[in-house]
């Protein structure tokens, strides 16, 4: 058997190690000139009152909630962000909450681009819930006083427990188990991105899940998961109010603090849903 010297075996991995460094970041850079470009643009559409022939008009409240996803998911990311600047901000009284109905939000990772989109699926099925799928989203209605001196309350990300399917005593379906975990602060607040919005109140408003009060100090990864953030605007659907009470879908674009902030961002959506109680 062939045994080949180290120091060439370590000039591949540096090699193959660096192209990949460049190949993520070109990708990024693509990505955060994509955002800042259509922020633009917007911006002076905004500036100029023009609110006709936008490059991408898409009326979801044609939509129903049950193909929102299905919607969602055929778009490509440059639409995806197009869309989301046109999305209002909910209310926080309008969130649907996990523990005033048993309502959680079943989350959806969207395009990203050819390379950043199996970045973000590694990052959130594999890294982000330590090896277990991210399922989802759910918020806790105790509202407190934030450090922005705004309600807010806390959430929690929902991940896959195990693999064993379960029989809900109410219904035919299956339910995979589930924990929750990665706790974060959400509340509204001001976004760098622009919106279009009937309600001056609600311009370049977005919800938002803030990740760096809920974690320890004490653990290397804080550094971090302490970084995330992520906005969330409504995309209405002709059923909201039947489906959840309040917003059922929410277009969500996630992005680290450290890694080119909002302008390198990556889209998901998030949709309600009765759950059963969770562990």
């Amino acid at each position: 058997m062939m045994i080949l010297p180290l120091q060439p075996i370590a000039t591949i991995a540096s090699i193959a190690a660096g192209a990949i460094t460049v190949i993520l970041s070109g990708a990024s850079i693509s990505n955060m000139y994509e955002t800042y470009a259509l922020t633009q643009r917007h911006h002076r559409q905004l500036k100029l009152q023009i609110t006709s022939s936008p490059e991408i008009d898409i009326d979801t409240t044609c939509w129903k909630v049950d193909e929102a996803v299905k919607r969602l998911t055929s778009m490509k990311r440059k639409e995806l962000k197009q869309l989301f600047l046109q999305c209002e901000p909910p209310e926080l009284s309008d969130v649907a909450y996990s523990d005033d109905g048993d309502w959680v939000y079943d989350g959806y990772l969207l395009d990203n681009g050819p390379i950043l989109t199996s970045v973000s699926g590694f990052i959130t099925n594999r890294l982000f819930g330590k090896g277990k799928p991210w399922l989802g989203k759910a918020y806790m209605k105790e509202l407190s006083s934030s450090s922005s001196n705004t309600l807010s309350g806390i959430g929690r990300n929902r991940f896959e427990l195990s693999n064993n399917l379960l029989q809900t005593p109410t219904t035919a379906k299956t339910t995979k188990e589930e924990s929750l975990d990665r706790p974060f602060e959400f509340y509204i607040g001001s976004s760098t991105l622009p919106t279009t919005s009937s309600s001056s109140s609600a311009a370049n408003k977005s919800l938002f899940n803030n990740y760096d009060s809920q974690c320890s100090s004490t653990f290397p990864m804080s550094l971090i998961w302490g970084g995330m953030v992520d906005e969330l605007r409504v995309v209405k659907c002709n059923d909201d109010k039947a489906k959840s009470g309040g917003k059922a879908v929410l277009l969500g674009m996630g992005y680290f603090t450290w890694s080119g902030g909002v302008w390198n961002i990556a889209p998901f959506c998030l949709v309600a849903r009765r759950c059963s109680k969770m562990k």
